[in-house]
């Protein structure tokens, strides 16, 4: 009879097999021993070698810090007061309140620039949007010549609310989140104009925060920002033509889930932090009545039931990106079925954790927490927001707090600080690379705008030199 993964740990305690992995993931093997200490007993027919025991079962992802994590220390940059590291570079490339670009039509960059992403264009130049959480909401464009020139500024989304974040899909086009009760999420075309948006009531109801699409596995994952928030899982029946005339996934059909951490459910938090930190099993459940606004359903089972409502809490959870890994340099994950292709990060401002989940062998853990940065000596992260991974490997994660900093994540080690704003009295939004790594956007939201100074928003370009774009 097979032994189970519980049977094999018992054995190899009690044998005083398995040693510890490292941070990587990876096992290692040790000979099994007799409990008297005699020679291990093998089967005839094995040519004589004695048997080992099985790979202790992964600790942790083998995930890997990027070129960013070797950051030295901040300087002014001689722009705002803001702080980088010494060789980059930074500009001011939109102001709430005034235009971007002097031409018609009239366009001025919207308060509150919240969530972004860079689409390339296939002359070189690429596309920055950026969300506005305000009321009227929308989505804002800039775009960029090859040269890096800021070429135009255009509506791409206008009279919806308080768009917070969102996410760019793999067929090109922009996911704009309304963090509002019943929420809905629009898709853009990053080129095109406000006419073309659609929204998509099946990505559910709530408060929405950010989106990220795996098209592997034809799913769309989402936070919400709520205290007893889920984390969401869209899978899209079918592919069909997109905004942008694309072929992207089905928003419209499909089946809503959210995700249980196993010994978790039914709305159970991960108190321990230490548990949090451990690899766990999960599995997604499908929503009930998918149509109504998420929080309300969620009341309305507790108060029928007394039992809590289907899917892990998360607390207030914040941005979300994937990360991927090509064929070849995907490691294995020790003990589970299948290599590290995407990792879906996830930040959660309420207990101040970056999630990191494993989307194809169902794993989840925490992979960075407040105490990494107290223990390096740095004040402790004040609400996690905006989440991006660089396309270097970079997990750089925006703070909601007067701290007001862009901090590069390094997998179960200590955060670095990419950049900071002083002063205060903001938070940092809408960090995006371009596709090289050359350049990261992100904007200072209640940074001082318009004609009368008033806080609603400047948005950024931080050149990164070439040192800190290699693998």
């Amino acid at each position: 009879m097979a032994l189970s993964r519980r049977d094999i740990l018992q054995l190899m305690f009690l044998a005083g097999g398995g040693a510890a992995l490292a941070a990587c993931g990876g096992g290692s093997s040790s000979s099994g021993s007799s409990a008297g200490g005699g020679e291990t007993p093998r089967d005839p027919d094995d040519g004589g070698g004695s048997p080992t025991s099985p790979p202790e079962p992964a600790r942790e992802l083998p995930l890997r810090a990027g070129p960013l994590s070797n950051i030295g220390p901040l300087v002014d940059s001689g722009v705002d007061g803001v702080l980088i590291p010494e060789g980059f570079a930074l500009r001011r490339v939109a102001t709430a309140g005034r235009q971007p670009v002097s031409k018609l039509p009239l366009f001025l960059w919207h308060p509150l620039p919240d969530g972004g992403a860079v689409f390339s264009q296939s002359d070189g130049g690429w596309v920055y949007v950026s969300n506005s959480e305000f009321v009227p909401g929308g989505v804002g464009a800039l775009r960029f010549g090859a040269d890096g020139e800021l070429l135009d500024a255009y509506p791409i989304l206008v009279n919806t609310r308080i768009n917070c974040a969102g996410g760019a899909t793999p067929w090109g086009t922009w996911l704009s989140c309304e963090e509002v009760e019943d929420g809905l999420v629009y898709q853009c075309d990053p080129v095109g104009t406000p006419r073309q948006a659609q929204s998509h009531p099946a990505l559910g109801r709530f408060k929405h925060e950010a989106a990220a699409v795996d098209l592997a596995t034809s799913s769309v994952f989402m936070t919400e920002d709520e205290g007893d928030g889920r984390l969401y899982r869209f899978r899209s029946a079918g592919r069909v033509s997109a905004v942008n005339g694309v072929p992207g996934l089905d928003l419209d059909n499909g089946v809503l889930q959210v995700l249980e951490v196993e010994g978790f459910e039914n709305g159970a938090y991960m108190e321990d932090l230490a548990g949090a930190r451990a690899l766990r099993r999960v599995a997604w459940v499908d929503v009930q009545s998918p149509d109504e606004p998420q929080a309300r359903v969620r009341a309305r089972i507790e108060d029928g039931t007394g039992q809590g409502a289907p899917g892990t809490r998360f607390k207030g959870g914040e941005g979300i990106w994937i990360q991927y890994w090509p064929e070849g340099e995907r490691d294995t994950v020790t003990g589970f079925e299948h290599p590290l292709r995407a990792v879906v990060f996830f930040a959660c401002k309420g207990d101040n954790r970056v999630h990191a989940l494993d989307v194809d062998n169902d794993l989840i853990e925490v992979v960075f927490d407040n105490e990494q940065l107290i223990s390096a000596g740095e004040d402790a992260f004040d609400d996690v927001d905006n989440l991006v991974v660089s396309p270097m490997g970079d997990v750089v994660v925006a703070e909601d707090g007067d701290a007001m900093r862009l901090m590069v994540m390094v997998p179960n080690q200590p955060a670095r600080i990419l950049l900071q704003v002083p002063g205060g009295g903001s938070e940092l939004t809408g960090p995006a690379f371009t596709a090289d790594g050359s350049r990261l956007y992100f904007s200072s939201q209640r940074g001082p705008a318009g004609l009368l100074g008033l806080p609603l928003g400047r948005t950024y370009e931080l050149t990164v030199p070439a040192a800190f774009r290699a693998g």
